[in-house]
This record gives structure tokens, sequence and C-alpha cells, in this order.
């Protein structure tokens, strides 16, 4: 099965593997200013973050100072080497490298972390963030996305072709995206600032809740992952975990899965008619 906002990072075209089920696109001039506004963003991101290599080095050191430092130091806790021996050995030589490693490599963060800061405490971070506040608004007016729709979390996955089927380009595998959702007569949709899914209710086989897991990168709320309602449990990488996530099967000219984080059910539920209201827990999808 596919997931339904799937997309292959090496396609020129860049759309979704439900490409099937889109009812509405914005014209040429809305995408136009989409795609100089994201370039903007992007631009303004990389501003905001250490070189590559800097970056590399500063998890370098990190990694490496933590292994000298234990390692060291647990050397020093044998209380049947003496002293004298432990000096000979460059023990303390050793805690001293990595104890300066961790050291250099948490002062490359905190810069890294200021730079950011700064960037995302600017006018022009603030003039870019209310222009693409104006246009996503301009967006929707024109896919005639209804004001009591519902803006929910929903997991991408980027992928590229191979020969026996598909790859995650990296792990996690998921990336989380943000959508309009809201019902138009019988059809379940699901709308981005480019674009409108219609699903048709009657294609809408069944409503999954998964057991395993879910890794993703990305967040939109503006509380943080780990406090109420969410409760999203993340790493010092940036990297989300979900306990368990929900799958909506969709038959169309492949089968498709719509997959989002557990606390979008009760935003999603409603749209989905009486087919919400028979979940199947699995272990894993198929």
């Amino acid at each position: 099965m596919k997931n339904l906002f799937g997309y292959n990072v090496n396609s020129p075209d860049g759309k979704f593997d439900g490409e099937e089920f889109v009812l509405r696109r914005i014209d040429g001039e809305l995408t136009s200013k989409q795609k100089r506004l994201e370039e903007e963003g992007t631009a303004l991101e990389k501003s905001s973050a250490f070189p590559l290599w800097l970056s590399i080095l500063k998890y370098i050191l990190l990694l490496a100072g933590c292994i000298l430092l234990g390692g060291g130091l647990d050397a020093l806790s044998d209380g049947d080497a003496p002293l004298a021996q432990m000096e000979a050995n460059g023990l303390w030589w050793i805690v001293g490298v990595g104890a300066a490693a961790i050291l250099i490599g948490l002062v490359l963060a905190l810069l890294e972390w200021r730079r950011g800061k700064n960037v995302k405490g600017s006018s022009a971070f603030f003039d870019l963030s209310e222009r693409i506040k104006k246009l996503n608004a301009q967006s929707y007016e024109a896919l005639r996305v209804p004001e009591n729709a519902v803006l929910a979390d929903v997991f991408t996955f980027p992928y590229k072709p191979r020969a026996k089927g598909r790859t995650k380009i990296f792990a996690p595998q998921y990336i989380l995206a943000e959508a309009a959702a809201f019902r138009e007569g019988e059809l379940f949709c699901l709308a981005d600032v480019a674009q409108v899914l219609g699903i048709p209710l009657d294609k809408i086989r069944r409503v999954l809740c998964v057991k395993r897991g879910a890794a993703f990168i990305g967040w939109n709320k503006e509380t943080p992952p780990n406090k109420p309602p969410y409760k999203v449990r993340s790493n010092q990488y940036g990297v989300h975990y979900v306990k368990r996530h929900y799958a909506v099967e969709i038959a169309g000219s492949e089968e498709f899965y719509l997959l989002f984080p557990p606390y979008e059910w009760e935003k999603i539920a409603p749209l989905l008619g009486d087919r919400a209201l028979n979940i199947q827990e699995v272990k894993k999808l198929s």
C-alpha cells in the first residue's frame, strides 16, 4: 500500500502519490508566489544554521568527548591500579581531552542556538512569516477551503524508487505536514496551500489503530510536543516519537493509507462519518 501523501524525491513535479484524488489546485500566479516565498524561507533557514561541516564537527566532538571522558573516568575508578601507573598510562590526559572536546562541542551548540534565535527574532523573519500567512489565506480562499476546516497533522513519506519497490531516504521515515480537513458532501477533504484532495467516503475501507510506534520530524503546533495534550516524546536531534498512530485505508487505483498521529484523532474522526465507529487494532501495517 502507498502513503496518500507519499512522494518520490526524484520526481520533477513534486506530486503526491494520491494525485488521483486531487479536486482542485491553485492557479499559476499563486503557485509562483508560493515558490518564491518558499525559496526565501529556505535561504533564511540556511542563514540561521551553521555550515554542515561545523554541525558535523559539533556532534563528533560531543560523541568523542563522551567516549574519552567516560572511558577515562571508568579506568580511574579502578581501585586495583596504583595512581602512578594510571598517570603513566595517560588516563588523566584522556579525561582532560574528553572534557575539552565536550566543552568545545557545547560552545558550538550554544553559538548555533543563538544564531538561530537571532535570525528567528529578526524583522526579516517576521516579515516573511506575515507574507506567508497572507498568501496561505489567499490560497485557501482560492481552493474554497471552508472557515470551519480543522488543521490536522498528517505523515508524509519521502522515498526513492527501487527495482523492488520504494525505499525511505532517511530514518525516521515520516515528515509531519499540516492539512486543512473538512467535509464536502460525501467527500472527506484534505487541503494544503496548493491543492485539495477529495476522498469519497465509500472509498474508505476501514480505520486502523496501529500499535507500532512512529518516528517523525517536524512540529506544527505552538505548544511544545512534550506538553499536554500532545505528550510526544522527542530526542536531542529533533526526532519525535508516538507509541501508536492511525491509518485510514483508502481504495483507489491502488490501495492507500492516510497516516496521522494519535493526538489528531478527535479532529479527524467526525469527518469520517460511520467509518470511524469501528476501529481495528493492528500491530503493524502490512
